[in-house]
């Protein structure tokens, strides 16, 4: 039997890549890790697909069982990729965050969705697909960190990527943000310390960014995290709140272990913005003496901020790239609030009349697919464009980096991940 494993990339999404974005780009663990549920022997054949850097040819060779990973705004891709699979005689088995938030809608298009953590279920799939008697859909929410696989980095190639490896120690977050779909993927379930360093060592790597949304969400066995890491003596960055600012002592344990930089979603400056959709530190006068705080323990700061949130105005949003570059951030991104299914966002905006489309295609951040309450689709949608171009002139690019704690290496890497912001190609509103 001849397996193919594809993770699905909207071409909508492509258009917003540059030739630069490699600049600024990680390769994904999905793949990688999927592979390495597979039960060895299963199949003659295995291939894989990332649609970063390879395209789907439906008839370069026949397959017996077709695997399709996507999220929101690639779900209309893939379901032209299990029509054309099926039409080939292939067995198409869907999986990633949509299928896992819409299920019944992706079983319209496959024969078995596979909802939730892969590391139980796809070996439970193969098993009953062989034995011919594979399931609809599958779900299993008790996986443990025990579970999770070395994933097979040697057998995913993305040319399209930053040459930095990725590692992840706890896929989920404490927090129960309200526009975000990573509560209904995942649990908090941090690995055993030794079992990352294990994974880190292998890899024989310098450097290192670390994929868990909120790194420092426990703090006790981020410490001890990092206290083995130290002895490595690699640079890595990951994931943070903003609260992670006040703790000087974990951020000094951070720095000290050989982080480098930050990613804070501050989301928003209007506070009323932050409680409304849950934010856990709704304090955006104090984002200013936070980042000051980070930078002096030697790390950079990379802030994203959501725009269209019911109580952000117009004049808030038309000031924030001044009110960024008086922030201080090394790094900033942008993306208009997207409610995905699953999320309470999203329930919310269904119950009140208020999404705009179901074109999936449309629901990658860069489009307003929901009516906002102070202000129209299409303002919203310049106001973001407009956040995106002020934000990454020259002039703020040159004072963002000269102004960063980042050294050597790294604070090229920063002035590369500024430069690809600047070319990405944000493209225009379809609405």
């Amino acid at each position: 039997m001849d397996l193919l494993m594809i993770q699905v990339w909207d071409s909508e999404e492509k258009l917003f890549r540059s030739k630069s974005s490699r600049l600024f780009t990680y390769t994904s663990l999905t793949l990688a890790s999927l592979y390495s549920t597979i039960p060895k022997g299963t199949f003659k054949r295995i291939d894989i697909i990332d649609e970063h850097s390879q395209t789907v040819d439906y008839d370069r060779r026949r397959y017996d069982v077709v695997m399709i990973s996507f999220d929101t705004s690639s779900a209309v891709t893939a379901y032209r990729h299990c029509r054309e699979f099926r039409k080939r005689g292939a067995y198409v088995v869907c999986g990633g965050y949509h299928a896992t938030a819409l299920p019944q809608e992706a079983a319209r298009y496959c024969d078995t969705v596979i909802s939730g953590p892969a590391e139980l279920t796809v070996p439970k799939f193969i098993r009953d697909y062989i034995a011919g008697v594979p399931k609809p859909f599958y779900r299993d929410t008790h996986v443990c960190a025990a579970d999770f696989p070395v994933p097979s980095r040697d057998k995913v190639k993305d040319r399209n990527t930053l040459n930095i490896p990725a590692v992840i120690a706890d896929r989920g977050c404490i927090n129960a943000c309200r526009y975000c779909s990573m509560a209904s993927m995942w649990k908090s379930n941090p690995r055993l310390v030794e079992s990352v360093i294990n994974e880190i060592r292998s890899l024989h790597t310098k450097m290192l960014i670390f994929f868990d949304p909120n790194f420092f969400g426990k703090r006790e066995y981020a410490m001890k995290l990092m206290k083995a890491l130290k002895p490595l003596k690699i640079l890595w960055v990951g994931n943070a709140t903003a609260d992670f600012g006040y703790d000087h002592e974990l951020m000094q344990a951070a720095y000290d272990s050989g982080c480098r930089g930050v990613l804070i979603g501050f989301e928003s400056l209007n506070e009323d913005s932050l409680k409304s959709v849950n934010k856990s530190f709704p304090k955006a006068d104090k984002y200013r003496r936070l980042i000051k705080n980070i930078h002096s323990h030697g790390i950079a700061v990379n802030g994203s901020f959501v725009l269209g949130f019911d109580n952000d105005t117009e004049e808030q949003l038309r000031s924030l790239p001044a009110f960024i570059d008086r922030l201080g951030l090394d790094l900033c991104r942008f993306a208009i609030l997207t409610p995905y299914p699953g999320t309470a966002v999203y329930k919310q905006m269904e119950r009140e009349g208020r999404l705009l489309t179901h074109n999936w295609r449309l629901y990658n951040q860069h489009h307003t697919v929901f009516r906002p309450k102070n202000l129209t689709p299409g303002k919203l949608d310049k106001l973001y464009r407009n956040a995106w171009k002020k934000a990454f002139s020259w002039k703020s690019i040159i004072r963002r980096v000269h102004g960063s704690p980042c050294k050597g290496i790294t604070k090229l890497i920063l002035l590369g991940a500024n430069i690809g912001f600047r070319n990405m190609k944000i493209g225009k509103s379809e609405l």
